[in-house]
């Protein structure tokens, strides 16, 4: 069985560039509690750049959670700002560079983007809602 906190660390140090802001710099720590021990996935950002080590180092942002949640929030079952409101993850140092990071973290299962809805709803010329053409 595939583990979703290590797909998740490869697809964004291979899909980096085109899921965070060019205008994105830092490094996070993630710290993810097993039971037993604690993984720790270092990640650094330099102009939506993304390399991933399995080090511990400092890090302008640590994040701290268990390995069920992570493995929700990597698959996109939870989201990063619901479960720091909920005191399910700690955050030490940097918040808002954690809230530029969530963007790589997947969508929930099931969810589009609403522009594709609109685009579907109108294609081929249908009409609007007082009669007149979208095409």
């Amino acid at each position: 069985m595939a583990d979703p906190t290590v797909e998740f660390f490869n697809r964004i140090e291979e899909s980096g560039p085109g899921l965070l802001p060019t205008r994105a710099r830092g490094t996070l720590r993630f710290d993810i509690d097993r039971g037993d021990e604690v993984d720790h996935w270092f990640v650094a950002i330099n102009r939506g750049n993304v390399l991933v080590s399995r080090e511990w180092r400092e890090a302008d942002c640590v994040v701290t959670t268990d390995k069920d949640l992570f493995d929700k929030l990597a698959t996109g079952e939870a989201q990063v700002l619901a479960a720091y409101n909920r005191n399910d993850l700690t955050v030490q140092g940097s918040l808002p560079l954690l809230l530029t990071f969530r963007r790589a973290f997947p969508s929930p299962p099931g969810t589009r983007d609403p522009r594709e809805r609109i685009r579907e709803r109108f294609a081929g010329g249908r009409a609007g809602r007082n009669g007149e053409s979208w095409s």
